[in-house]
């Protein structure tokens, strides 16, 4: 079996914009692994060796830039295990380990290859993940795309994870909004009145076309001018597979008119996005 190779590009990227002490660095860890999964019967048209490409390409906080829980729900996102130590480990060891699917529950017979004969079907997954950030946030945009050979297509995730810069903790919508009962109502009313989101209503499945709430949504960022809340929902959560993943814009002017906005949210997006009291 031939050596895993990963290649880590470790100089650090210094992002302009920020005017904190401590400045937002980070860094790149990119690598890509192939394997050739040999089976005992045929699996199709490719015969009783199948192909699998594990592909890694993700913009990693530079120690002291995130607290120690950020980090792990980071690692988390990208890697679906926030046990190891750094980012660094974490993509070594997804890396190195093929994902293998089978009817049966046989596990297959795993070659370490350097690369694949690509004329031929074969199995992928990629993690991706870049960063953007001002003075005050940083986003951490993850997405994940998955292809099992054969399927009729890819499987694919966006999640993004909202930071505060001076304590280097996870931003939740709780930290945001005071209710939110009256968020789930307010998005379901930004959905159906506000244009930005025509495309959202216009595919929503049955059961939310007359909603009066939606669900929680999966994650959400802040625009770079602190004007809009995105949030966003999971594949098939609320729409069909061909209309993507739905994101609903919340204007913050708007949405203070439907739920109030926390002390920690009228500081962070001023005085002129919310109604004053």
């Amino acid at each position: 079996m031939k050596r895993l190779t990963l290649t880590f590009a470790l100089a650090a990227l210094l992002l302009a914009g920020c005017t904190r002490d401590k400045e937002f660095t980070t860094r790149s860890i990119n690598g890509t692994q192939c394997f050739l999964l040999g089976y005992d019967e045929q699996m199709g048209p490719w015969g009783d060796t199948l192909g699998l490409k594990k592909t890694l390409e993700v913009e990693w906080p530079d120690k002291g830039v995130l607290s120690a829980a950020a980090e792990r729900e980071l690692m988390k996102l990208c890697f679906d295990d926030s046990t190891f130590a750094n980012g660094d480990e974490a993509a070594r060891e997804w890396l190195s380990k093929p994902y293998i699917y089978t009817d049966d529950g046989v596990a297959p017979h795993v070659e370490t290859v350097d690369t694949l004969d690509e004329s031929k079907e074969f199995s992928y997954m990629a993690v991706r993940c870049n960063s953007t950030h001002d003075s005050a946030l940083a986003t951490f945009h993850v997405g994940i795309e998955t292809f099992g050979a054969g399927a009729a297509h890819g499987i694919y995730s966006s999640h993004t994870l909202t930071v505060d810069l001076e304590s280097g903790n996870v931003v939740r919508l709780t930290d945001l909004v005071s209710d939110t009962n009256l968020l789930c109502q307010a998005i379901a009313r930004a959905i159906f009145d506000l244009d930005a989101n025509k495309d959202i209503r216009e595919c929503l499945f049955d059961e939310y076309r007359n909603a009066d709430r939606m669900p929680m949504p999966a994650s959400f960022f802040v625009d770079s001018a602190r004007n809009n809340i995105t949030i966003s929902y999971d594949l098939y959560h609320i729409q069909p597979y061909a209309c993507g993943i739905p994101s609903v814009v919340l204007p913050i002017f708007w949405l203070s008119k439907h739920v109030e906005l926390t002390p920690y949210a009228k500081r962070l997006f001023g005085p002129d996005s919310y109604i004053k009291e």
